[in-house]
């Protein structure tokens, strides 16, 4: 059994599972903020697994749009657009990630780009 540490198994690739746990302990939360939310793994067009793993969670609130993806190398990039978007642009900002304290970083981020935050 491989020792775990955080959000990353001791082969040092994060557990796209952890992804899907930390949207859960936050539904509550988008839910009363009427946020509407996808989880979604990405796949070849085949149904195997792309060689480099990923995840991500779509959020969309009546403020803004953001979308936050990881790979299994650690690697995250969180897109968000304000709303109404007024021709602005999608900002993306790219994150690697060491720990779930990240991981719980980058939601804490999407929250606020799609006015949720605290």
């Amino acid at each position: 059994m491989l020792a775990r540490h955080d959000a990353f198994v001791f082969n040092e690739r994060l557990d796209l599972d952890d992804l899907e746990g930390a949207v859960a302990a936050r539904s509550g939360k988008w839910r009363q903020a009427g946020a509407r939310w996808e989880l979604v793994r990405h796949r070849l067009p085949d149904g195997r697994l792309t060689d480099k793993p990923s995840a991500s969670v779509r959020v969309e609130t009546e403020a803004g749009l953001a979308e936050l993806t990881v790979w299994v190398s650690g690697e995250a990039d969180l897109s968000h657009l304000r709303l109404p978007d007024e021709g602005g642009d999608i900002a993306v900002e790219t994150y690697e990630l060491t720990s779930a304290v990240g991981l719980n970083g980058c939601l804490d981020d999407l929250e606020r780009h799609v006015g949720m935050a605290e």
